[in-house]
C-alpha cells in the first residue's frame, strides 16, 4: 500500500441515514407499544363503576362540584365528599382533581372515566419505552433498543396491572409511575444537557409523581440510582439532586400534614379489611407479611388467579418455623445481598433487584401497617422491576447479547433475534390471554363480586358484598317470584359465610335480618338483629325501628314499643319510628296514645297518608264515627292525589 494512500472516511449521509433509520424504529416501536397497549384494555372503555370508585366518584358530593371543587381537593382528604365525618390518612388530590374536572365536561360517565385510565396507560407504557432506550443505548452497547421494546411489552401485557386499568379509582397508581417516569427522564437530560428548565420540570414532574399517591416517595430513592447505575455523574452531582428532590418532598409532607392535621391514622385500623390486626401477636404479624411477599414473587411470575380482595380471612397466619417463610426469608435475602454487591458494576439486574426492594417495602407491611394486608395494584410500578430482570435473563438465557447484527427495521429485529423473540411471544400471549380473560370481570360490581367469590373464598369482606349486591342490586330487578327466593336464600348463604368467617361482622347480622324478614322467618330476623344491635359501637335507629316491627308482627308489643321508643330517642325526625309506635299502640289498645303518635308523623310530613288512614282506624275504634271519615277523607283525597 502506498504512502499516499488514504483510508476513505465514511460519508456523512451514511450516518445520518443510520440514525435516521434508528429515530424511525424507535417511533414504530413506541407507537407499536402503545396500541399494544391501548387495544389489552380498549374493552373496559364501555365497563361500569366499581368497588371503590364509589367513594371517589359515584358517591363524593365533592367530585361532583366539578372544577369548582379545586381549592376544597387541595385542602381536604382523599374521600372528603363521600361520607359524612369520615376522614382518612390519605392525601392524593392529583388524581381526585382529574376526576372532577371529568365529572364536569362528562358527568356520571363511566366510558371517559374508563377511556382516560386506558390513554393514560398507553401513555406511560411509550414514555418507559423512550426512558428505557435513552438509560441503556449507551449501558449495553447495542443491545438498548431490543431490551426496552421487549421490557415494556412485558410491562404493557401483566395481568397484575388489571387491576390498576380496569378500576377507574387506581388513577392514582398510573399517575404516580407516569410522572416518576417523566421526572427521571427530564433530570436525566439535565444532567446530559445541564439545562435549568429540564431540574425545575423534573421537581415539578416528582412533586406530581407524590400527589398522585404518597408511595411516590420511593423515586426519592430511585432517582439517584438511575443516576448512579445509568450516567457517569460524580457522586456530589447526584447528592445535589438528591438533596433537591428531598426539598420537594419535604414541602409535599409539609402540605399533607397541615391538610391532614385533624385526621386520625386509627381510621383505617378495620381488623376485617386488614387482616394483620387479627394477628395473635407481632411475631405472626410479621412473618405473615414475610409470606405476603412471597406471594407477590409468585404472583408476578404467574398471575393466575386474580382477586380484587385479600382482606380477612383470605391469607391464613404464619409463624417463623414455616417452610414457606424460611423460603422467602432465603429469597430476599438473596436478592439484597445480590443487588448490593452487584450495584457498583452498575448491571441491569441488579438495578431492578433494587428498585423491586425499594417499591416493594412501602406496602409490605413490615415498618408499618397499611389499609390492607395485599392488593395486586401494589405491584404495577414493582412489576416494572421483575419485566426488567426477566428482560435480562432471557437475553442471556437466548444469547442474545452475543448477537452483534444491526437493528434498523421491526422486521430485521424480529429475524436477527428471533429465539429471542420465541420466547418472548410465547410470555406475551400467556400474559395477553390473561388480562384479556380478567378483564370483562371487571366490566360492573355485580359480575367482579361474582367472579372474585370464587378466588377469594375465605375473606369475609367478599362474602358480604356479594350477598349485599344480591339483595341491593340484583333482588330488586328480580320480577319472578320463585327467582326472588332463589336471590333471598343466595343472600342469606353469603352472609352466613361472612359470620362463619369473621364472627363480629355488624352489617351481615343486620343483612341476614332483613332476608329473613322478606321471607317472613320472624325468629330469625330477630335473632340477626339482636346480634346486630350488641356489635354496634353507636345506637342505630333503623334497626331498633325493624327490631320495633318484628316484635309487633309477633305479637311481643311490650319489647316492640320499647324498642320503638330507642329509635325515635334517638333520631326524633325519623317517620317510619312514629309510625311504627302509632301501630303499636294500636295494637296495645292505647288509641289516644296512637292518635297522638300519627298525628307527630303528619307533623313531620303533611301528607302522610298511612297516619291519616291509621288515626281514622283509632277514631273508629273510639266510635267516633265524624272523626274517622275525616282522616279516611283526608286518606283517600291523598291517593287520590299520588293517583294523578
Amino acid at each position: 500500500m502506498s504512502k499516499n494512500h488514504k483510508i476513505p472516511k465514511p460519508k456523512p449521509t451514511t450516518i445520518a441515514a443510520d440514525f435516521n433509520a434508528l429515530g424511525k424504529l424507535k417511533i414504530s416501536l413506541g407507537i407499536i407499544i402503545a396500541a399494544f397497549a391501548f387495544m389489552l384494555y380498549v374493552q373496559s372503555i364501555s365497563f361500569d363503576y366499581t368497588l371503590d370508585d364509589e367513594t371517589v366518584i359515584t358517591g363524593n358530593n365533592v367530585t361532583k362540584k366539578g372544577l369548582a371543587a379545586v381549592p376544597e381537593i387541595l385542602t381536604t382528604d382523599y374521600w372528603h365528599g363521600y361520607e359524612q365525618n369520615l376522614m382518612v390518612p390519605q392525601y392524593r388530590p392529583f388524581s381526585m382533581l382529574l376526576f372532577a374536572a371529568e365529572w364536569q365536561f362528562f358527568p356520571n360517565n363511566p366510558m371517559m372515566y374508563h377511556l382516560i385510565n386506558v390513554l393514560l396507560y398507553a401513555l406511560t407504557c411509550m414514555l418507559l419505552f423512550t426512558l428505557l432506550c435513552k438509560l441503556l443505548e449507551k449501558h449495553l452497547a447495542g443491545m438498548g433498543l431490543l431490551f426496552s421494546f421487549v421490557c415494556t411489552m412485558l410491562f404493557a401485557a401483566h395481568p397484575v396491572h388489571t387491576e390498576v386499568v380496569d378500576s377507574i379509582k387506581s388513577l392514582d397508581e398510573i399517575a404516580c409511575l407516569l410522572f416518576g417516569i417523566l421526572a427521571i427522564k427530564l433530570l436525566f437530560n439535565y444532567e446530559e444537557k445541564h439545562r435549568k428548565r429540564d431540574l425545575i420540570t423534573g421537581c415539578i414532574s416528582y412533586f406530581c409523581c407524590l400527589m398522585s399517591k404518597e408511595s411516590g416517595i420511593t423515586f426519592l430513592l430511585l432517582i439517584p440510582l438511575v443516576l448512579f447505575v445509568f450516567t457517569a455523574i460524580n457522586k456530589k452531582q447526584i447528592g445535589r439532586i438528591a438533596f433537591m428532590l428531598a426539598g420537594v418532598s419535604a414541602i409535599f409532607f409539609l402540605i399533607r400534614s397541615l391538610v391532614l392535621a385533624s385526621v386520625s391514622s386509627s381510621v383505617f385500623e378495620f381488623p376485617l379489611v386488614q387482616t394483620l390486626f387479627n394477628a395473635p401477636d407481632v411475631i405472626t404479624q410479621k412473618a405473615t407479611s414475610v409470606f405476603i411477599l412471597l406471594k407477590y414473587i409468585l404472583l408476578l411470575v404467574c398471575p393466575y388467579p386474580l382477586t380484587s380482595d385479600y382482606s380477612f380471612a383470605q391469607i391464613p397466619f404464619h409463624t417463623f418455623t414455616d417452610l414457606t417463610i424460611i423460603l422467602s426469608i432465603v429469597i430476599y435475602l438473596g436478592m439484597l445481598v445480590y443487588g448490593l454487591l452487584y450495584i457498583r458494576k452498575r448491571t441491569v439486574l441488579s438495578f431492578a433487584i433494587l428498585f423491586y426492594l425499594i417499591t416493594v417495602a412501602p406496602v409490605s407491611n413490615l415498618l408499618l401497617l397499611i389499609t390492607v394486608p395485599m392488593a395486586e395494584r401494589f405491584m404495577y410500578i414493582p412489576s416494572l422491576a421483575f419485566c426488567m430482570a426477566l428482560t435480562y435473563l432471557l437475553i442471556k438465557v437466548t444469547k442474545s447479547d452475543g448477537i452483534k447484527n444491526q437493528i434498523t427495521t421491526v422486521g430485521n429485529m424480529l429475524t436477527n433475534y428471533s429465539k429471542l423473540f420465541v420466547m418472548v411471544s410465547a410470555i406475551l400471549l400467556f400474559y395477553s390471554a390473561i388480562t384479556l380473560v380478567r378483564n370483562p370481570d371487571w366490566k360492573d360490581n355485580p359480575t367482579i363480586e361474582r367472579h372474585d367469590i370464587l378466588v377469594s373464598n375465605n375473606s369475609a369482606k367478599a362474602h358480604f358484598n356479594w350477598g349485599n349486591t344480591i339483595i341491593n342490586t340484583l333482588l330488586p330487578k328480580e320480577q319472578n317470584p320463585d327467582g326472588q327466593r332463589k336471590l333471598q336464600d343466595a343472600a342469606i348463604v353469603e352472609f352466613n359465610k361472612t359470620i362463619a368467617i369473621y364472627k363480629n361482622y355488624t352489617e351481615a347480622y343486620y343483612n341476614l335480618g332483613l332476608c329473613y324478614f322478606n321471607k317472613e322467618d320472624y325468629k330469625n330476623t330477630i335473632k340477626n338483629f339482636e346480634a346486630a344491635k350488641a356489635l354496634y359501637h353507636h345506637p342505630n335507629a333503623i334497626l331498633y325501628n325493624n327490631l320495633a316491627n318484628s316484635y309487633a308482627t309477633i305479637g311481643e308489643f311490650d319489647k316492640a314499643l320499647m324498642h320503638a321508643d330507642t329509635a325515635i330517642a334517638i333520631n326524633k325526625e325519623m317517620e317510619m319510628a312514629h309510625i311504627n309506635r302509632g301501630f303499636i299502640l294500636y295494637k296495645m289498645g292505647r288509641m289516644e296514645d296512637a292518635i297522638v303518635e300519627n298525628k307527630e308523623v303528619l307533623r313531620l310530613n303533611p301528607q302522610n297518608m298511612e297516619a291519616c288512614k291509621n288515626i281514622g282506624s283509632c277514631y273508629k275504634s273510639l266510635n267516633d264515627t265524624l272523626k274517622a271519615k275525616e282522616y279516611f277523607k283526608k286518606a283517600n283525597q291523598m291517593m287520590s292525589g299520588q293517583g294523578r
